[in-house]
């Protein structure tokens, strides 16, 4: 008996599968749980019947005293994988036993990992998992000369197809890529024609089998890494397809214009000379702790102090993005603000511009309105927008005679649909124009606001990318904050693994400001102090900065106090201490060369 019931962290590789065996001598069978990589197992379309292995929460059970054979799906190529299997007691059987007789990765046995595992112990074993192997080259078409198209995926339930034309003639059929994008491999596909020197053509990539699971290990994606004419590679030729559609990209003699239509997806910047309108930092403290709500400034929370805030303006940031929650400003839900709340904040804003730094008002709520999610409809849903309307009339009045003050909505909503939080954000401008307020506003996506997943569908069918076209402003003064993290999860939580991953989930919505005339401000991203992380971050910078005209400027993830050893922390050291020199962390280092107002001066306090 075989059940697929796991997918690691890039899930969406559906390239490499763990198959486990094992037998209990229990009447009752035994509850156990698998971590691969540390991600616990789920039992996603598992069901129960005969000899089936059935979810128990997050742990899973033999249902009989015979072997059984569990399938774990996943990314299991390139590098060493780590598996421990853990016995879950239970009242019925305080000290159960489980026998693991073997396994296999792809049809080749795992030796040495067989044991007898008991109640309260945890097994443990890794294998080594290899790269999945890319076909030789596919040619497509005929002629005297080519074009060498190298493509990569991620795949979901099953590899990403597309046709190639050239002028709007497709050649040859339809073709499969197997290279896997987050590992960087790519897959050769030569494009045979009679590519005559001087003249030009346009060469169309169609993605044609999209695919999304809801979640970001979850979804279907096409690129093409480069193009080559002629043993050069043709400026223009790298993007990502997100979701069906064509995009194109036109060379004589190896130079390069792109363009798209339908579902494309961007492209890369590199050929655009630029700089950014603002560099930043996140001020991350503000909203620490939420689960304390109100909570005690200085002990639970925390907003920068001035040398911070110096520090900062000294290293080229010219904004910061101040987060805070909704009970440390507002008094209650009615959206009255609070005396308390703006006896803190009032002085933190008044210091930043008082040096020359923008500050983003950053409502960090994730969709939420004192406990009610926004824009879905009930009756307290509907009472909580008005609320919210209200809060944001009032906080812009507090501030309308700043000109240096932004109004940032809200941080990465995620249980709204498309089109319900683009009702909320539509209802939050019109509240702060009506009170004579005209700084510029930053509207958030729904689904956390991933830049990755503009086009990726809610419930009701509805995109960022179609949403949150409807948006308007009567004073035309606002831009769509995006997010996005080279890490492997996308949301942040760890170091990159692929310098490319980053640049990668900026072109759909790159492409889609491009196509509407919009403006994009990228409010987090961030990365590690690893090389590879620290690369991702610099192609990440450069490329927004490339495209320039559509992308106004950057604040990474995350600055000011209490960070400790965080690893995306951009605080310095030493910066607590008088007359010491404060050294800046790696990451700081790199963003100071993309500040348009950084002189290379040494900071100390």
């Amino acid at each position: 008996m075989t059940n697929e019931i796991w997918r690691s962290e890039n899930a969406s590789l559906d390239q490499s599968s763990l198959v486990l065996n094992f037998v209990d001598n229990m009447t009752m069978g035994v509850g156990f749980e698998v971590l691969v990589d540390g991600n616990p197992a789920s039992a996603n379309g598992v069901t129960s019947g005969g000899q089936e292995v059935v979810a128990m929460g997050a742990s899973l059970m033999t249902r009989t005293a015979q072997e059984t054979e569990l399938k774990l799906s996943g990314a299991f190529a390139s590098g060493t994988h780590s598996v421990t299997i853990e016995l879950v007691p239970t009242r019925m059987d305080p000290h159960p036993e489980l026998t693991l007789l073997g396994g296999s990765v792809d049809g080749v046995a795992l030796t040495g990992i067989a044991a007898n595992i008991y109640g309260g112990d945890n097994y443990t074993f890794d294998f080594t998992g290899a790269a999945p192997t890319v076909p030789g080259p596919i040619s497509i078409g005929s002629g005297s000369s080519s074009i060498d198209l190298y493509l990569s995926e991620d795949a979901y339930l099953g590899n990403a197809e597309f046709t190639v034309s050239v002028d709007g003639a497709q050649v040859g059929g339809v073709y499969a890529v197997t290279a896997i994008n987050s590992i960087n491999q790519s897959e050769e596909f030569i494009l045979n024609g009679d590519f005559t020197a001087g003249s030009t053509y346009e060469i169309s990539i169609d993605f044609i089998n999209d695919l999304y699971g809801g979640a970001s290990t979850a979804d279907r994606n096409l690129f093409l890494k480069s193009a080559q004419f002629g043993g050069a590679t043709i400026s223009g030729s790298n993007f990502g397809l997100y979701s069906s559609g064509t995009q194109s990209f036109s060379f004589t003699d190896g130079t390069a214009t792109t363009g798209s239509s339908g579902g494309s997806e961007g492209s890369s910047g590199s050929d655009v000379a630029g700089s950014l309108t603002y560099v930043g930092v996140n001020e991350g403290m503000g909203p620490n702790a939420p689960q304390v709500g109100a909570g005690v400034y200085g002990t639970n929370w925390t907003y920068p102090t001035d040398a911070e805030m110096d520090y900062e303006k000294s290293q080229g940031m010219n904004i910061i993005r101040l987060g805070f929650l909704d009970d440390r400003v507002a008094t209650n839900a009615s959206g009255t603000l609070s005396a308390a709340g703006l006896a803190l904040l009032d002085p933190i804003v008044d210091y930043a511009t008082s040096i020359g730094l923008k500050v983003i008002l950053d409502d960090h709520e994730y969709g939420d309105w004192f406990g009610t999610e926004l824009g879905t409809g009930t009756a307290a849903s509907n009472t909580a927008d008005s609320e919210y309307d209200t809060f944001w009339a009032n906080l812009a009045s507090n501030f309308a005679d700043n000109p240096d003050v932004l109004f940032g909505l809200m941080n990465e909503p995620n249980q709204q649909t498309a089109a319900q939080w683009a009702g909320v954000a539509q209802g939050a401008i019109d509240s702060i124009r009506a009170t004579g307020a005209s700084q510029e506003i930053l509207v958030s996506g729904t689904n956390w606001d991933g830049a990755a997943s503009w086009y990726s569908s809610s419930s009701d069918g509805s995109t960022n990318a179609s949403a949150l076209l409807g948006i308007t402003d009567p004073d035309n003064n606002m831009a769509f904050e995006v997010h996005s993290y080279p890490d492997p999860s996308g949301g942040g939580t760890s170091a990159a693994t692929n310098t490319t991953t980053g640049v990668d989930r900026l072109q759909a919505v790159t492409q889609w400001a491009i196509t509407n005339h919009e403006t994009l401000f990228l409010g987090e991203t961030g990365g590690g102090t690893s090389t590879t992380s620290l690369e991702a971050i610099d192609n990440e910078l450069n490329y927004i900065q490339a495209n320039s005209d559509v992308w106004q400027g950057v604040t990474e993830w995350s600055a000011g106090p209490w960070w400790g050893n965080y690893q995306y922390t951009l605080e310095p050291t030493e910066l607590t201490d008088t007359g010491t020199t404060a050294y800046n962390q790696p990451q700081m280092t790199q963003l100071d060369t993309f500040a348009p107002t950084y002189t290379g001066s040494p900071w100390t306090i």
